[in-house]
């Protein structure tokens, strides 16, 4: 599995998925909580309004993130509201500030989680997380891990699964991109990667951690590229 980055450019400007990795859950410290140590993030399922994927839309007053979880009451954050800033974020390596979604989030996520919890949305206009300049000189990202883009073939998928008792599936890599058509671990060596009008660096290869709970079912479609 490889770690992308994407060079797409419109107008001049860098484009990246409009609501990648904008909103983390962090800690009464402000540091951010992952499914690593909290394996119940894989419950969470979120939802924006279909229209939020269009390139000029723009949030409504009514438009919501809307998060739901096992025994929880369904959690609507507005998309327009105003924000107040909070300091002192951290992901990884990166510190600054963030905007803080409020009270009802902060609530709703502390009675889940069972400890005190927040939920914070990157502070585009005045904060910068550049990447590894080992690996990817003059990128930005928000609250990603590494890199926003995951790639892994069906091949190696199914050339691990030859070596293992039971078979397992591909979320268990939670990649966000999945080829076929190639050798097992091809991808694991290929530079650029081209769909359609989009072009891929590969910059570096993932390492996957394992979840607490074997058995879970990663539901992370949505979660995967909205909460790290």
């Amino acid at each position: 599995m490889l770690d992308y980055l994407q060079r797409l450019y419109r107008n001049g400007a860098e484009l990246w998925f409009r609501w990648d990795r904008q909103w983390v859950v962090v800690n009464a410290k402000g540091r951010a909580l992952t499914q690593r140590v909290e394996p119940r993030m894989a419950l969470m399922e979120v939802e924006l309004p279909p229209a939020a994927f269009d390139e000029d839309w723009q949030p409504a007053p009514h438009s919501c993130l809307v998060i739901r979880a096992p025994g929880m009451d369904t959690l609507k954050v507005p998309l327009a509201a105003e924000h107040t800033t909070l300091d002192d974020v951290s992901v990884w390596e990166w510190s600054g500030s963030a905007y803080d979604e409020g009270a009802e989030a902060a609530e709703w996520l502390s009675a889940y989680f069972g400890k005190p919890s927040r939920l914070v949305r990157f502070k585009e206009e005045s904060e910068i997380r550049p990447t590894n300049p080992k690996y990817a000189q003059g990128y930005k990202i928000t609250f990603t891990d590494c890199f926003p883009f995951l790639i892994a073939s069906q091949g190696s998928l199914d050339a691990q699964n030859d070596l293992l008792k039971e078979h397992v599936p591909i979320n268990r890599f939670r990649p966000n991109i999945l080829v076929d058509g190639c050798h097992p671990y091809a991808e694991d060596l290929w530079k650029t990667i081209k769909i359609n009008k989009l072009t891929f660096d590969g910059v570096k290869l993932c390492d996957r951690y394992k979840v607490k709970f074997p058995d879970l079912v990663l539901r992370l479609s949505m979660l995967a590229t909205i909460l790290s």
